[in-house]
């Protein structure tokens, strides 16, 4: 049988270097991951890290047998950023999720395009967890389950009065997955459950890769202590909660040697930010949580894994970012960061296994993800490209305070202080930030990173995922935090027949590098009305998300009947195709979405490729116009069925089937055949999902559509929208579950990861 390595996080106010001999692992062995992640624990809390108050038997035995990090920085000096950093191996700021913390209301989180380390995880293969404090947004994308964790136990909030109050008298619940378990949760008894649950999951999941994530929710406060613990410490309430995490921080390790997997088991002790200055002379560090002063954001982290090959007693002075952990441990699962993932966190395998004293320059490559710090921009202008070496500048730490603004920077043991004025620290020999020194060419270096970061930022920050806040009428909005998100060509000229002209609206993530799927939005309104714009809040949704997305005119039924308005279609299909390159499009995943008359038309898009009489003469037809995924919506695929034939002849409905097609089915069959979906639906076609509102006429369901799809083994199904209508894209609630479904079936369709 297989041995696995469990690579334990207890991140639990301190983030635990973890480190093993990757010599001891075979190449079919996959390690297993818990992270335990204490909240506001400061730099000076534990027995190891000068701490009399208290007694930590259990975490300093993990760091004499292990590696202790003397110069290990949160992501943030505030916990919802901190925590984003953690989990997707990026400057908080990178991903969106720098400012202050999520609250109750919070509309904001990790974006769904973000891969976090539990998705990546989950997608090799391991069971995943998440037990503990979440604080990382409470709309459903936002939520562990969408965060790539099979499992959730804990309190999604604070429980400090700002946010308790949101929940009125009720109080903050303690949740299994979206269960209420018990409401109010009770402080003093959390500590304890937490490592219940998480003892039961190692147990579970001993014989198969997992990872864990173990955010407690002490220290912060409200404090909680159970009763064996009350009056334990010399440090009032504070030093009983330590004495108690140390204590349940045993019994994680006590279940992996039980289990007998403690010998293939690293332990990753650390803090999500700071909490306060130190309390002796020799405690020097000044600064409280929220600062970037060190006392803030320096926190302990510990490695333990003495089965693994992590270095025992080590004692160690390099500069370690929460970051790093996503490529580390990725690598000591032999897991390669995907391709084009662009984040901060530097590989720190060699530092764990004691090969090197220091992170190695990327450019060395000497393990599985060191090279991926060179994805991130390089773009230094002259000013700056003679002092400051790209592996300088990925070394570099960049502090951001609680509003998220860049406040300092720090480069080997220099740091500068950029607020309210320019202040350089020698933190070697002073670590309290008392004497600021002169060094100016240390002081110009460090100012030179801190711009060229300002404008990394600028040029590659992404968006954080954004859900709607309700309006007063629900109509749909898009948020702006979303719009000046995307670039806009608008008005785009995509074909021309003589003197008139068809224009689209292009969409594209300001964020995002290289070629993306795109998107043709295709408007309603009975072949003869509507607009391009009616389906512009589609596409900058869908844009937001990683599309390209282009919403089109097309020449309605009162200037020219069918197919008029599919050769249209077709050539804007052609079109982004000829312009895959100026729009950063990748030409072979185009899907179209449409909804009434545009999903109709969208359908036809899908089954009618290489029908040449509807091709048309739009432009570029040395192209294909072939796409590989439809999301039709409220849409007519049969125009042979009994329904189309009463409906085309009926008053005054009639009426717009009659002016589209020439006249009733009954009148002009061949063309009601030939602008029918299922007629030219054949094994070769793409995948389609239908949409359509609970209330709309059963025949948008394309039940006869769908079932011969899948006798041609062509991927399809349906979403039907609760108590929605027919046109349902102008509610807000109907729009978001309309996006959130077409988004997930694009990307499983054309096979992109997030």
């Amino acid at each position: 049988m297989l041995r696995f390595f469990h690579i334990a996080f207890v991140l639990l106010g301190l983030t635990m270097s973890a480190s093993w001999s990757m010599k001891a692992i075979a190449a079919t062995e996959s390690p297993n991951v818990i992270v335990i992640f204490v909240d506001d624990q400061g730099y000076y809390d534990l027995g190891c890290y000068g701490a009399t108050e208290i007694e930590t038997p259990r975490v300093d035995a993990m760091a004499k047998e292990g590696v202790l990090f003397e110069d290990y920085y949160a992501a943030a000096p505030i916990c919802s950023p901190s925590r984003a950093g953690l989990l997707t191996g990026c400057y908080p700021r990178r991903v969106g999720n720098h400012i202050w913390v999520h609250r109750a209301d919070s509309t904001t989180g990790i974006h769904p395009d973000e891969l976090t380390l539990a998705e990546l995880f989950q997608a090799n293969g391991y069971a995943t967890a998440c037990i503990g404090k979440w604080h990382l947004g409470f709309a459903e994308p936002f939520l562990p389950k969408n965060q790539g964790f099979d499992e959730y136990f804990g309190l999604l909030h604070n429980l400090d009065p700002v946010e308790v109050v949101y929940f009125g008298d009720k109080g903050v619940p303690l949740m299994r997955n979206d269960k209420v378990v018990k409401q109010p949760a009770d402080p003093s008894e959390l500590t304890q459950i937490y490592t219940d649950e998480a003892i039961a999951f190692i147990e579970r999941n001993k014989k198969k890769p997992f990872f864990l994530y173990l955010p407690h929710t002490m220290l912060h406060k409200p404090l909680g202590v159970s009763e064996p613990f009350r009056g334990s410490s010399n440090w009032g309430e504070y030093g009983d909660a330590i004495q108690e995490l140390d204590h349940n921080v045993g019994r994680i390790v006590d279940t992996l040697k039980n289990l007998q997997i403690d010998d293939d088991t690293i332990v990753v002790y650390a803090s999500d930010n700071g909490r306060g200055p130190g309390r002796t002379p020799e405690q020097k560090i000044q600064g409280r949580k929220l600062s970037t002063y060190e006392g803030g954001i320096r926190v302990p982290a510990i490695a333990w894994g003495p089965g693994v090959g992590v270095q025992a007693g080590t004692r160690s002075k390099a500069v370690v970012r929460a970051m790093d952990w996503y490529p580390t441990l990725a690598t000591l699962a032999g897991i390669a960061v995907p391709e084009g993932r662009v984040i901060d966190g530097r590989d720190i395998t060699s530092l764990l296994k004691g090969d090197t004293q220091f992170v190695p320059a990327a450019g060395l490559k000497k393990t599985l993800n060191a090279a991926v710090p060179l994805r991130r921009r390089w773009e230094p202008p002259e000013e700056w490209a003679a002092i400051i070496k790209r592996h300088e500048f990925n070394d570099a730490f960049f502090y951001h305070g609680s509003e998220g603004e860049l406040a300092a920077v720090r480069w080997r043991n220099w740091k500068l202080q950029l607020t309210p004025s320019p202040q350089l620290y020698d933190l070697a020999n002073d670590v309290g930030e008392t004497k600021p020194v002169r060094n100016g060419e240390i002081s110009r270096k460090l100012r030179g990173m801190a711009i060229l970061f300002q404008h990394e930022m600028l040029a590659d920050a992404r968006l954080p995922g954004v859900v709607n806040k309700p309006t007063a009428n629900g109509k749909t909005v898009i948020p702006r935090l979303i719009s000046e998100g995307l670039n806009a060509s608008l008005g785009v000229t995509y074909a021309r027949y003589g003197d008139r002209t068809l224009e689209m609206d292009i969409y594209r993530p300001n964020d995002a590098w290289g070629k993306l799927s795109a998107v043709v939005c295709i408007h309603g309104g009975g072949w003869a009305n509507g607009s391009r714009e009616s389906h512009g809040a589609m596409a900058q949704a869908l844009a937001s998300r990683g599309y390209v997305a282009a919403t089109i005119s097309y020449r309605l039924s009162g200037e020219a009947k069918f197919p008029a308005q599919i050769h249209d279609c077709k050539a804007a299909v052609r079109f982004l195709r000829s312009h895959a390159d100026e729009y950063g499009i990748d030409a072979d995943h185009i899907g179209a979405i449409g909804l009434s008359a545009g999903g109709h038309l969208t359908a036809l898009l899908a089954t009618s490729g290489g029908v040449a009489d509807l091709e048309g003469n739009g432009g570029n037809s040395q192209l294909s116009s072939v796409i590989q995924a439809a999301v039709p919506m409220g849409a007519q695929t049969d125009f042979l069925s009994e329904r189309t034939r009463e409906v085309s002849a009926a008053e005054p409905k009639g009426v717009i089937w009659q002016q589209f097609l020439g006249g009733t089915q009954e009148e002009r069959p061949a063309v009601y055949k030939a602008a029918s979906p299922l007629t030219h639906l054949d094994q070769g076609d793409p995948p389609c999902w239908f949409i359509a509102g609970e209330h709309d006429d059963a025949s948008t369901h394309a039940d006869v559509f769908r079932r011969q799809m899948n006798q041609h083994g062509i991927s399809s199904g349906l979403t039907v929208l609760k108590d929605a209508p027919h046109g349902f894209i102008g509610k807000q609630v109907w729009f978001d579950q309309m996006v959130e479904k077409a988004d997930q079936f694009l990307k499983d369709s054309f096979g992109g990861e997030k």
